[in-house]
């Protein structure tokens, strides 16, 4: 590791376990559009959520290991996890481009069609955007200001721990100095550790009552998977990003128990943070496409 600053892990079984996870996860979703196997399909779903769940906290808490307790994390390292990390956000990109560009080629293909064609399909009656959409973009875009504040709080601990205000301050050998210095010190980490802890828990919070308004308004949507592809597209498109809030408030949780802990305290090591922040901010933006597109769009345009 010394040459090269890389350090050559053992196997780690979590990926195959994570695949494995959401397999079941999206197979079981699948059944439930079909109505198929229904008893089987809800033990399948809260088996594979419950298995997808341990499979992620146990590959970073594997991550937590190497990186903060044994040191194998490098700045090179680092700089790989950033790059590899931001590579599968590009992925997931790509992922809901074909969501979308599915929504608006049927959207636009169906309007085109004089006389023959409308979108949304007639007898279908489009989401309201001003009312749990609209507070709902407001929920997202304020969660992710949020992990912002969190992550400068953060970063300003983990530059504070470094000693660097530390050794401006002590110019002398008194021992009483130093001591008044990690006093004041040990009092700034303490303020900034508490606005992290608090900036990441309300995210979390606004996360989780993003996903109970949207439980609510599929229960009380008139809109079904079957009312042709304006309904499919609307669930598929919906559902996933659903999916992907629910990961991102697991690994924000991970995040305020590691804040909790001094875990990206020292050496720097707040990657992980850096990470699901990014994975945060890219669920809002998701959102505010789908608020554009989904909602907005088929309210304002073409459903009047």
């Amino acid at each position: 590791m010394a040459r090269t600053g890389f350090k050559l892990l053992k196997w780690s079984p979590w990926p195959i376990y994570v695949s494995m996870g959401l397999l079941g996860v999206v197979s079981s979703f699948i059944n439930a559009i079909h109505s198929e196997m229904v008893f089987v399909t809800l033990v399948v779903a809260v088996f594979s959520w419950v298995f997808l769940s341990g499979s992620l906290f146990g590959w970073w808490g594997d991550m937590l290991f190497e990186g903060n307790y044994k040191g194998y994390y490098t700045s090179r390292v680092k700089r790989n996890l950033r790059w590899g990390f931001a590579m599968f956000v590009t992925s997931e990109v790509f992922f809901f481009a074909s969501f979308f560009s599915s929504w608006f080629y049927f959207g636009v293909g169906e309007n085109s069609q004089v006389l023959l064609g409308s979108w949304p399909p007639e007898g279908v009656v489009v989401m309201y955007p001003w009312k749990i959409p609209a507070l709902n973009t407001v929920l997202l875009l304020s969660s992710g200001v949020c992990v912002t504040l969190c992550q400068r709080c953060v970063v300003a601990m983990s530059k504070f721990s470094q000693g660097s205000p530390m050794s401006s301050v002590v110019t002398g050998n008194s021992v009483s100095s130093v001591k008044d210095v990690n006093f004041f010190s040990s009092i700034e980490l303490s303020k900034l550790r508490t606005k992290g802890l608090l900036a990441m828990g309300l995210s979390i919070g606004l996360g989780a009552v993003f996903m109970y308004f949207q439980f609510l308004e599929y229960t009380w949507s008139s809109v079904t998977f079957s009312d042709s592809t304006y309904g499919g597209c609307f669930y598929i498109l919906t559902g996933f990003h659903g999916m992907h809030v629910i990961l991102g408030v697991c690994a924000l949780s991970v995040c305020w128990v590691r804040i909790y802990y001094n875990n990206f305290v020292y050496r720097r090591s707040y990657v992980g943070l850096d990470c699901a922040i990014l994975y945060w901010h890219f669920v809002d933006v998701v959102w505010i496409g789908l608020f554009v597109s989904v909602y907005l769009w088929p309210y304002l345009f073409l459903a009047n």
